[in-house]
């Protein structure tokens, strides 16, 4: 291979890189503005049109990354589990014994839900309004959960218990809360919630000592 064709290989690949960058940065802001609109004017009342506006790209253009508006709307809903998973993901939690890490955890969820309350209503949509979830795959933050009893149950920490059906049911009993606290109460009992979800979650995970 000479050095001409060496150059245009490299030229190519960083020219690969841009575009899928681009095709990234393209993606993220349809999203961001399908939720600015979701949140402000209201889902029923959004249309792809209105996003693509807000997004700075043709209608066309967010088609290219979204079948419809549902597909929009798990898209939104799935940047908000994102920084719930970043969150859970935090390097000081990992330094912690299994047992201690519950509060911080669910007080990282609260705390993402009290700056961001304007997702509480997109939150409480039902799962039949973002399409077909039996034939989709299951949110990332199942897994996240899985994995997480999964090492506490090995290390002896947690109790043995059946990961699949917990991440469900734990994954559950928050969103509920969190519903209940921010989206009925608006957010002005947080601490009880806090508070009974660490009680009942170490009650159930945690071995007696």
């Amino acid at each position: 291979m000479t050095t001409k064709e060496v150059g245009t290989d490299h030229e190519l690949e960083r020219a690969n890189e841009q575009a899928r960058g681009a095709d990234a940065d393209k993606r993220q802001a349809i999203v961001e503005a399908a939720r600015d609109m979701f949140t402000t004017e209201g889902y029923e009342a959004t249309t792809i049109a209105q996003v693509a506006k807000r997004a700075g790209v043709a209608v066309g253009t967010v088609y290219l990354y979204f079948k419809n508006k549902n597909d929009l709307l798990a898209a939104v809903k799935s940047d908000w589990e994102a920084e719930v998973l970043r969150s859970l993901s935090r390097p000081e939690l990992a330094r912690l014994p299994f047992a201690l890490r519950i509060r911080p955890m669910i007080e990282g969820a609260f705390d993402i839900c009290a700056r961001h309350d304007n997702m509480v209503q997109l939150m409480s949509m039902q799962a039949e309004m973002i399409g077909k979830w039996s034939s989709a795959p299951p949110p990332p933050i199942y897994a996240a959960l899985r994995d997480l009893l999964d090492e506490g149950i090995a290390q002896g920490s947690l109790r043995a218990v059946d990961t699949s059906a917990a991440a469900v049911t734990i994954y559950g009993m928050v969103n509920g809360a969190l519903l209940q606290c921010f989206g009925v109460e608006r957010g002005t009992r947080q601490q009880p919630y806090i508070d009974t979800l660490v009680d009942a979650l170490t009650r159930w995970l945690v071995p007696e000592s």
